[in-house]
């Protein structure tokens, strides 16, 4: 079993740490279900782009956000983060990802109009990356972790509309991404403070 550095906070109550318990809890099955919606929102994101958007062997992965922090971390570098940290990133990640998933269904409202299911999905999506982030800043508060201070969400560069399905493709992708780091997060958590 991997050695998680950081600690649970001393200073809890039995009453905090039931109800940060709980919190990560509900985190932990809301993750689990965006993971698959997001999932559905990549095919059906790739379906509408035209090609060679969903031919593997024509496009390359996209490319990382410099935008956003990167979900992708050293094992060491991960397994050294304190819990505060893993919360902060998670929040400051879902705080930009609210933004770009809804200036991507703008872009879509333009690029594929008659797109309704695909539409709704990064409309949905959207509101559920601030739902999650709600979440995760409920979880900080419990624990008594300071807020980050988020600047406001860059603009995503895309002149073009190729440029601009490129880009949807990787914020669409990163969303997926950093589902995937918030359920390792929140596994960490749950080890921390269990029910």
């Amino acid at each position: 079993m991997e050695v998680l550095t950081g600690s649970r906070p001393t200073r809890l109550s039995s009453a905090q740490s039931k109800e940060a318990a709980k919190k990560i809890e509900q985190i932990s099955k809301q993750v689990l279900m965006l993971i698959n919606n997001s999932q559905e929102l990549l095919q059906k994101y790739l379906k509408y782009q035209g090609s060679p958007f969903g031919q593997p062997d024509l496009l390359p992965e996209p490319k990382k956000l410099t935008e956003l922090p990167s979900p992708d971390l050293s094992k060491d570098v991960w397994l050294s983060l304190s819990d505060s940290e893993r919360l902060r990133q998670n929040y400051v990640a879902y705080t930009f990802l609210t933004d770009f998933l809804s200036e991507v269904k703008s872009w879509q409202e333009d690029l594929n109009p008659n797109a309704s299911d695909l539409l709704e999905l990064l409309e949905k999506s959207a509101k559920q990356a601030l739902g999650l982030r709600s979440n995760v800043a409920s979880v900080m508060k419990i624990l008594s972790f300071p807020m980050p201070l988020v600047p406001p969400s860059p603009a995503l560069d895309a002149s073009t509309a190729f440029r601009k399905k490129l880009k949807g493709w990787s914020v669409c992708q990163q969303y997926q991404d950093w589902l995937h780091r918030t359920q390792r997060d929140i596994t960490v958590l749950m080890q921390r403070y269990p029910l």
